[in-house]
């Protein structure tokens, strides 16, 4: 999940505050974010609608949810029986939706209010951090439901179907993906606190990474309140910035440490990857060992398995049971998971939308493509011009570790000569440019002319490049080039 803009609209119900869900629309209700909140809601049986900018598969899946779902913004979507308007910092505050709610009096709440209000009476989960966080909270919930726990859930990713990343569980558990890229994980309650690692990101909200640790150390005094528990990555000296910072304000909160460190309270070992599995040991207090092998490519994706662990054992399951469950877990969708294949070729979406993401992710597909002595290529859709301003270089380093790069458009409307540096800078960084394609259909068209059986393609980026699958899958089936 990822939400960058900055807040433009003042919110009629505080972040502390609920909110009355009984009829509430949604803006935007496609959104990663916003989809699984609202499927919540109409789950637990209030009266949803919201609007999106084109139909998809996932509103469909909203749909039968009993969810009214239109195409386009427009102020006759909003009903005057409405009990709340529902928005994202991607809304703009002359949304014609925003606009006529405020015309009807009707409450302006940005959805982390939501999803605090659906928490409320429930002992949570909230998984943050900078990446794997979608991973993270998707392992947790799935190893619960395996459990027998049914929770409640609120993912900002889709699990095995379309449009699946929230759910009303009948259990009393909730977990949920709090993004805090624009602040508002400030302010949200919760029992169990995961953050998988905090690094610079957001650059528009945050000058700095001292100040997401900042961010992250208020939300934990006002969110645990001395009673919960916070499970942090050893390896992360943003996390190891927290967790001192904790100590000295006092010891109100327990910490738990997760990682290779070897100083962790739970420390990883023995990791290891064959055929895509990466396993691991991880080791706990009291002499606890549990062995840990999963499905889901890279090994980057252990210490998220780890941090799910110890959130399960905190909340009282058998952990080696869990360790069991979490084998079977395919991974959270656009997270390395497997486009398909044809010709031989490989190809992969990966969400991947900071350069410590493409660096995992292009180690991931290095592994899979070494297997069959293939080569490893990219089709970048870089994020948006401030994103670039200020982790270009990082972006172009992660990026020469592929073979081959096509860089493609965003869905933000990239200037050109944007592509043109970053491709610049890639050029310095490993003396190979790869090509510049601002149309998504010229760089899929781009990568199957590259691919040879045994190649890796990864499609990454946070917006649309995950469309280009199927176009690449039936380039590759043309009979030029699958035989060439």
């Amino acid at each position: 999940m990822v939400e960058t803009a900055v807040p433009r609209i003042t919110p009629d119900v505080p972040a502390t505050g609920l909110v009355d869900l009984r009829r509430a629309h949604f803006v935007g209700i496609g959104g990663m974010g916003m989809l699984p909140v609202a499927r919540v809601c109409a789950e637990r049986g209030y009266t949803v609608s919201g609007s999106d900018a084109r139909p998809s598969v996932r509103l469909e899946a909203l749909a039968q949810c009993g969810v009214r779902v239109v195409a386009g913004q427009r102020e006759s979507n909003v009903l005057a029986a409405a009990t709340a308007v529902v928005f994202t910092h991607a809304i703009g505050a002359d949304n014609p939706e925003i606009v006529q709610a405020r015309k009807l009096g009707i409450p302006v709440v940005h959805r982390s209010t939501v999803l605090r209000t659906l928490m409320a009476g429930h002992p949570s989960v909230a998984v943050m951090g900078t990446h794997g966080k979608s991973s993270t909270s998707a392992m947790i919930a799935f190893a619960l439901a395996r459990l027998g726990q049914d929770p409640s859930y609120v993912v900002g990713a889709d699990l095995d179907l379309p449009g699946n990343g929230g759910h009303a569980g009948a259990g009393g558990l909730f977990v949920a993906e709090v993004d805090e890229s624009d602040r508002t994980h400030i302010g949200m309650a919760m029992d169990v606190a995961v953050i998988t690692n905090i690094a610079h990101d957001h650059p528009e909200n945050y000058a700095d990474e001292g100040d997401v640790v900042r961010a992250f150390e208020e939300c934990v005094a006002r969110g645990l309140a001395g009673h919960g528990t916070l499970i942090l990555n050893a390896d992360s000296a943003g996390c190891r910035e927290l967790a001192a910072r904790l100590t000295q304000s006092g010891p109100t909160t327990k910490v738990v440490m997760v990682g290779g460190s070897p100083d962790a309270d739970w420390r990883l070992s023995q990791v290891s990857s064959a055929d895509g599995r990466p396993s691991a040991v991880l080791s706990g207090p009291d002499g606890v060992n549990v062995g840990l092998t999963l499905r889901v490519p890279g090994v980057h994706q252990l210490m998220n398995a780890a941090a799910a662990l110890v959130t399960l054992h905190t909340l009282c399951q058998d952990l080696q049971q869990a360790a069991v469950e979490l084998s079977y877990f395919d991974g959270a969708q656009r997270r390395m998971t497997s486009a398909g294949e044809r010709a031989g070729v490989r190809i992969y979406d990966s969400f991947a939308h900071h350069p410590d993401e493409v660096s995992a992710d292009l180690a991931t597909a290095r592994s899979l493509a070494d297997a069959t002595g293939g080569k490893v290529i990219a089709v970048f859709q870089p994020p948006d011009c401030r994103r670039l301003e200020v982790f270009g270089d990082a972006f172009a380093q992660a990026l020469s570790a592929c073979d081959h790069l096509i860089l493609t458009d965003s869905t933000r409307g990239l200037p050109a000569s944007a592509l043109r540096g970053l491709s610049a800078r890639v050029d310095a960084a490993r003396g190979h440019a790869g090509q510049v394609a601002p149309e998504r259909a010229e760089a899929s068209a781009y990568a199957a002319r590259a691919a040879r059986a045994g190649d890796v393609v990864v499609l990454m980026g946070a917006g649309d490049i995950v469309e280009s699958g199927p176009q690449l899958l039936a380039t590759l089936a043309a009979p030029a080039l699958a035989s060439a």
